[in-house]
Protein backbone atom coordinates (compact mmCIF):
# COMPACT_ATOMS: atom_id res chain seq x y z
CA UNK A 1 0.00 0.00 0.00
CA UNK A 2 1.40 3.41 -0.92
CA UNK A 3 2.11 6.22 1.54
CA UNK A 4 -0.37 8.98 2.08
CA UNK A 5 0.90 12.51 1.36
CA UNK A 6 2.91 14.01 4.21
CA UNK A 7 0.48 16.95 4.43
CA UNK A 8 -2.01 14.53 6.02
CA UNK A 9 0.28 14.13 9.03
CA UNK A 10 2.01 17.53 9.19
CA UNK A 11 -0.15 19.15 11.89
CA UNK A 12 1.01 18.39 15.42
CA UNK A 13 -1.28 15.94 17.15
CA UNK A 14 -1.39 14.61 20.66
CA UNK A 15 1.72 12.40 21.05
CA UNK A 16 1.02 8.71 20.64
CA UNK A 17 4.10 7.03 22.06
CA UNK A 18 3.12 4.44 24.68
CA UNK A 19 4.64 1.36 23.09
CA UNK A 20 3.34 -1.08 25.70
CA UNK A 21 -0.21 -0.48 24.46
CA UNK A 22 0.48 -0.62 20.74
CA UNK A 23 0.68 -3.82 18.75
CA UNK A 24 2.92 -4.06 15.67
CA UNK A 25 4.78 -0.75 15.92
CA UNK A 26 6.44 0.23 12.64
CA UNK A 27 10.21 0.50 13.03
CA UNK A 28 12.04 3.76 12.51
CA UNK A 29 13.25 4.31 8.94
CA UNK A 30 16.39 6.12 10.12
CA UNK A 31 19.30 3.70 10.15
CA UNK A 32 21.98 5.84 11.79
CA UNK A 33 21.87 9.28 13.42
CA UNK A 34 25.56 10.29 13.69
CA UNK A 35 28.13 10.32 10.87
CA UNK A 36 31.71 11.47 10.61
CA UNK A 37 34.16 12.36 13.36
CA UNK A 38 32.66 14.12 16.41
CA UNK A 39 36.04 14.64 18.12
CA UNK A 40 37.76 17.04 15.69
CA UNK A 41 37.95 20.81 16.19
CA UNK A 42 35.56 22.34 13.67
CA UNK A 43 35.24 25.99 12.70
CA UNK A 44 31.60 26.20 11.55
CA UNK A 45 28.28 24.65 12.46
CA UNK A 46 25.52 24.60 9.83
CA UNK A 47 22.00 23.73 10.97
CA UNK A 48 18.62 23.17 9.38
CA UNK A 49 16.14 24.72 11.80
CA UNK A 50 12.35 24.65 11.84
CA UNK A 51 10.57 27.98 11.33
CA UNK A 52 7.22 26.53 12.43
CA UNK A 53 6.00 23.60 14.54
CA UNK A 54 5.12 20.47 12.56
CA UNK A 55 5.40 16.70 12.45
CA UNK A 56 8.24 15.29 10.36
CA UNK A 57 7.89 11.75 9.05
CA UNK A 58 10.76 9.33 9.55
CA UNK A 59 10.72 8.69 5.79
CA UNK A 60 11.50 12.35 5.10
CA UNK A 61 14.29 12.41 7.68
CA UNK A 62 15.86 9.29 6.18
CA UNK A 63 15.62 10.73 2.66
CA UNK A 64 17.29 13.96 3.82
CA UNK A 65 20.00 11.98 5.65
CA UNK A 66 20.82 9.91 2.58
CA UNK A 67 20.87 12.96 0.29
CA UNK A 68 23.21 14.90 2.60
CA UNK A 69 25.54 11.94 3.11
CA UNK A 70 25.88 11.23 -0.60
CA UNK A 71 26.80 14.88 -1.23
CA UNK A 72 29.19 14.98 1.74
CA UNK A 73 31.06 11.93 0.48
CA UNK A 74 31.42 13.49 -2.97
CA UNK A 75 32.34 17.03 -1.92
CA UNK A 76 34.32 16.69 1.34
CA UNK A 77 36.83 14.04 0.33
CA UNK A 78 38.97 14.40 3.47
CA UNK A 79 36.07 13.08 5.58
CA UNK A 80 36.53 15.86 8.15
CA UNK A 81 32.93 16.57 9.09
CA UNK A 82 30.38 15.63 11.70
CA UNK A 83 26.76 15.19 10.58
CA UNK A 84 23.82 14.42 12.87
CA UNK A 85 20.07 13.89 12.49
CA UNK A 86 18.80 15.44 15.72
CA UNK A 87 15.09 14.55 16.29
CA UNK A 88 14.03 10.97 17.00
CA UNK A 89 10.67 9.79 15.57
CA UNK A 90 8.83 8.76 18.77
CA UNK A 91 5.30 9.63 17.62
CA UNK A 92 3.43 6.76 15.97
CA UNK A 93 1.16 7.78 13.10
CA UNK A 94 -2.21 6.11 12.67
CA UNK A 95 -4.22 5.48 9.54
CA UNK A 96 -7.88 4.61 9.22
CA UNK A 97 -8.13 3.00 5.80
CA UNK A 98 -11.38 4.20 4.26
CA UNK A 99 -12.64 3.07 0.86
CA UNK A 100 -9.49 1.24 -0.11
CA UNK A 101 -11.20 -1.74 -1.72
CA UNK A 102 -12.36 -2.67 -5.20
CA UNK A 103 -15.32 -0.66 -6.57
CA UNK A 104 -15.07 2.05 -3.92
CA UNK A 105 -16.61 4.83 -5.97
CA UNK A 106 -18.33 6.51 -3.05
CA UNK A 107 -16.51 7.94 -0.05
CA UNK A 108 -17.57 6.62 3.32
CA UNK A 109 -19.30 8.96 5.74
CA UNK A 110 -19.12 6.89 8.92
CA UNK A 111 -16.36 6.73 11.53
CA UNK A 112 -14.92 10.15 10.77
CA UNK A 113 -12.78 10.27 13.92
CA UNK A 114 -11.84 6.59 14.00
CA UNK A 115 -8.68 5.69 15.90
CA UNK A 116 -6.77 3.88 13.13
CA UNK A 117 -3.91 1.38 13.00
CA UNK A 118 -0.18 2.18 13.28
CA UNK A 119 1.12 3.37 9.92
CA UNK A 120 4.50 5.01 10.44
CA UNK A 121 6.57 7.20 12.71
CA UNK A 122 7.14 10.93 13.00
CA UNK A 123 9.12 13.38 15.07
CA UNK A 124 7.30 16.33 16.55
CA UNK A 125 9.48 19.33 15.70
CA UNK A 126 8.94 22.67 17.43
CA UNK A 127 9.73 26.11 16.05
CA UNK A 128 13.46 26.88 16.33
CA UNK A 129 14.45 23.24 16.87
CA UNK A 130 17.44 21.87 14.97
CA UNK A 131 16.64 19.06 12.51
CA UNK A 132 19.98 18.47 10.76
CA UNK A 133 23.39 19.51 12.10
CA UNK A 134 26.71 19.63 10.24
CA UNK A 135 30.10 20.70 11.58
CA UNK A 136 32.88 21.44 9.09
CA UNK A 137 36.28 23.12 8.81
CA UNK A 138 36.49 26.62 7.33
CA UNK A 139 37.71 25.45 3.91
CA UNK A 140 34.66 23.15 3.55
CA UNK A 141 32.03 25.73 4.53
CA UNK A 142 30.54 26.31 1.05
CA UNK A 143 30.43 22.56 0.33
CA UNK A 144 28.72 21.97 3.67
CA UNK A 145 26.09 24.64 2.96
CA UNK A 146 25.37 23.06 -0.41
CA UNK A 147 25.10 19.56 1.09
CA UNK A 148 22.58 20.67 3.71
CA UNK A 149 20.59 22.64 1.13
CA UNK A 150 20.21 19.40 -0.88
CA UNK A 151 18.93 17.61 2.24
CA UNK A 152 16.66 20.55 3.10
CA UNK A 153 14.75 19.95 -0.14
CA UNK A 154 13.57 16.59 1.22
CA UNK A 155 11.98 18.26 4.25
CA UNK A 156 8.87 20.46 4.53
CA UNK A 157 9.33 24.06 3.37
CA UNK A 158 9.13 25.41 6.93
CA UNK A 159 12.89 25.20 7.50
CA UNK A 160 15.92 27.45 7.12
CA UNK A 161 19.72 27.15 7.04
CA UNK A 162 21.68 28.73 9.91
CA UNK A 163 25.48 29.09 9.78
CA UNK A 164 27.38 29.77 13.01
CA UNK A 165 31.07 30.04 13.78
CA UNK A 166 32.09 27.73 16.63
CA UNK A 167 34.08 29.66 19.20
CA UNK A 168 37.09 27.85 20.57
CA UNK A 169 36.56 24.74 18.39
CA UNK A 170 34.98 21.40 19.38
Amino acid sequence: MSLRPARNYRAIQRPYTRKEYIKSIPYSKIQKFDHGNPNLDYDYEIRVEATASFQLRANAMEAARMAVLSQLRKRIVSGEYFFKVVPYPHHILRKHAMAGVHKAERLQKGMRLAFGKPDGRAAQVRRGQTILLLRVKEEDLEEGKYCLSVGKRKLPHMTRLVVERISGGG
